[in-house]
């Protein structure tokens, strides 16, 4: 495998000659990431599509950092996820992250940032039709430029910032526990304690009854199953608490 041509930070003229963003972007881009590159040669790589590549003889292109990026996104979303949503399931936590990550997404974030005005392209493709995937790429690029560049901690800031404050708008999408974890928790109250107080019946048909108090709001509950009962008085709790505090 070659390796991965790289110009010379202190001279970085040919690439420049190159470039069609300005200096101005560059830095509206840095200002709304609230990141500074160290290494702006790795930004422009970020931003190169592989057909601007081989139309110029570049022995670089996008693609590496698009692999990094997506993988980065993808452990830190899955991470904070876990954290935020302790009673959600696999199934709830996997549905989650592909809605916050999938390509539709990632182009609306290149386009806050901007990139789809500073991605370098062929002459194939027309600057004011970019394909949404060239500028989905370009973001999961971006972040793995912003690894390589300066660590984990401001790729997970960036990340936070961009995708993981759309996560509120999942949550109506979840099971009544997960939506009043996450309403607690956004407000810095005490978290649910669901108390058990019977299990009865026979093991075909058993019924559990479940008590949630807190806040001044006590619902009990019964069901089936435990879950069950619990998804019950997590629902009327939350209707109390929005209905006091709002939503």
């Amino acid at each position: 495998m070659n390796a991965l041509h790289r110009i010379d930070i202190n001279d970085p003229e040919p690439l420049r000659k190159k470039a069609k963003f300005t200096e101005s972007q560059v830095e509206a881009l840095e200002n709304e990431l609230g990141y500074t590159f160290d290494d702006r040669i790795i930004l422009e790589e970020a931003l190169t599509h592989s057909s601007y590549s081989r139309e110029n003889g570049l022995m670089y292109n996008s693609e590496r950092l698009e692999f990094l990026g997506d993988s980065i996104l993808s452990f830190i979303t899955a991470r904070a996820l876990f954290r935020m949503y302790p009673d959600a399931t696999e199934g709830d936590l996997t549905r989650m992250r592909s809605e916050l990550v999938k390509a539709d997404s990632l182009y609306k974030k290149a386009k806050i940032l901007g990139l789809d005005k500073m991605i370098l392209h062929g002459r194939s493709i027309k600057s004011d039709a970019l394909p949404k995937s060239i500028c989905a790429d370009s973001v999961e690029a971006l972040l793995g430029a912003v690894c390589l560049d300066g660590g984990v901690a401001p790729v997970e800031r960036i990340i936070k910032k961009y995708f993981l404050s759309d996560a509120a708008e999942q949550d109506a999408k979840l099971d009544p526990k997960s939506q009043l974890q996450l309403w607690l928790q956004a407000r810095g109250m005490e978290l649910p304690n669901y108390e058990l107080l019977s299990a009865t019946g026979p093991s075909h048909a058993p019924e559990f009854t479940v008590r949630l108090y807190m806040n001044g709001f006590e619902h009990i509950e019964k069901d089936k199953s435990r879950k069950g009962a619990e998804a019950k008085v997590a629902e009327l709790v939350l209707k109390d608490l929005r209905d006091k505090f709002g939503d």
